[in-house]
């Protein structure tokens, strides 16, 4: 006869289950992540100033997305007033972002 403990990692492990959910079970009144901008061909160049500017006021995980989906490549040089250290190198394809409280606050394009 098995323990009571034996059915403890059991129930955890289907209540984590639970907990996950699928896309179906998402709830219809939770906002989405933040909306990309459209692809630009131009980026593929250079990133212009306007286009990176777009993703400031987002939500950093959203704002990163939305980067990596553009094709952009992506860095934090500073969060919440802790400056990171920067390769000096300058890339028209990368955005560097300021975060402040979880969301990007300015970028720079280079």
């Amino acid at each position: 006869m098995l323990s009571s403990r034996a059915f403890i990692p059991v129930a955890i492990s289907a209540a984590l289950l639970a907990a996950c959910g699928t896309s179906d079970d998402a709830d219809p009144a939770a906002p989405a992540g933040a909306e990309c901008p459209a692809a630009d061909p131009a980026d593929a160049t250079a990133i212009s100033d306007e286009r990176a500017a777009l993703l400031v006021g987002l939500p950093e995980a959203d704002a990163e997305r939305c980067a990596t989906d553009l094709g952009w490549a992506w860095r934090v040089g500073e969060r919440d007033g802790e400056a990171f250290a920067l390769t000096a190198d300058w890339s028209p394809s990368r955005v560097t972002v300021t975060v402040i409280d979880g969301a990007v606050t300015a970028i720079v394009v280079g």
